[in-house]
């Protein structure tokens, strides 16, 4: 009898299981957990308001004033190791460095709006968690780490650069007078046409974006205290997101530009650059309306 019985234990516990799964879709669809949890959520969702916004605050001050530093430093140690350097000819030297400062330029503009758009998304879940002082101090913490390893790390690389050797045997890699002329012009054209482009589609798209961000918001299991604060901060970063699009464009144009006129021509490079433009648009139109 006592080997009889032992078995039924399994079976009495497989028998309650059904009855705790059954109770489940009692749960509110918006994965808003009932009982002692309530009070924390709210409480987390509170505190996660301030420390999303001092987190856009120090980190888009911190990454301002890091770049503010480090980006002229850079610009100018690579000046230094692109005279320099054996490794490359004279005319693909006076091609980037008549480039590099367009580049520098809207690499500092870019600064501010990506430091406070990592800011508000970190600052966001690290308050909730942690409150708004740990939010505060690990996106100080993250600037810090950009202004020392990040940049410190370049500036460290170009001026190895500068004392580098040309390896025996070989000839520096150059391209012809009309190359480099054809990627200035190219670079040029091409960065003005992806800057603008950019920022049409970042305009267009930003309104139309921001509601389909706010409706997936409130059709995911997060809890529901997070979706209301997280309303209002949706735009927010969708905002900051699409400020980011016309150094963005720059820089492609620049970069992409240079390269394909040089190798294929302007009317190629502006042909390239028309493509990347539309696949972009084609992306974020099945992104917000699809």
């Amino acid at each position: 009898m006592v080997i009889q019985s032992q078995p039924q234990a399994p079976k009495f516990v497989a028998a309650k299981a059904p009855q705790q799964n059954n109770q489940q879709p009692e749960q509110p669809e918006d994965g808003f957990k009932k009982g002692g949890d309530d009070t924390s959520n709210v409480w987390k969702a509170i505190r996660a308001v301030p420390s999303s916004v001092a987190g856009a605050l120090v980190c888009g001050v911190g990454a301002t004033l890091s770049s503010a530093y480090n980006v002229p430093k850079v610009t100018i140690e690579a000046t230094k190791a692109l005279v320099k350097t054996p490794k490359i000819g004279t005319n693909l030297k006076v091609m980037t460095a008549v480039l590099m400062p367009f580049a520098a330029v809207a690499a500092v503009a870019l600064s501010p709006v990506a430091g406070a758009l990592y800011g508000l998304c970190t600052g966001f879940v690290r308050g909730a968690e942690d409150g708004i002082g740990e939010a505060v101090n690990k996106g100080a913490q993250d600037i810090k780490k950009y202004h020392t390893e990040v940049a410190g790390s370049a500036v460290k690389w170009l001026k190895d650069e500068q004392t580098a050797n040309l390896p025996e045997g070989e000839t520096p890699y150059d391209i012809p007078i009309a190359g480099a002329a054809k990627g200035l012009v190219g670079g040029a054209v091409n960065g003005v046409i992806g800057g603008a482009a950019a920022t049409v589609l970042a305009a267009g798209y930003a309104v139309p974006g921001a509601i389909r961000a706010e409706a997936e918001l409130w059709k995911s299991d997060i809890p529901l205290p997070f979706k209301i604060v997280g309303t209002p901060l949706v735009p927010v970063g969708v905002a900051l997101a699409a400020g980011l699009a016309p150094a963005a464009g720059v820089i492609y144009g620049l970069g992409a530009g240079a390269a394909t006129s040089y190798q294929k021509g302007l009317v190629e490079s502006v042909s390239k650059t028309g493509e990347t433009i539309k696949e972009a648009n084609s992306g974020l139109y099945k992104a917000v309306f699809q």
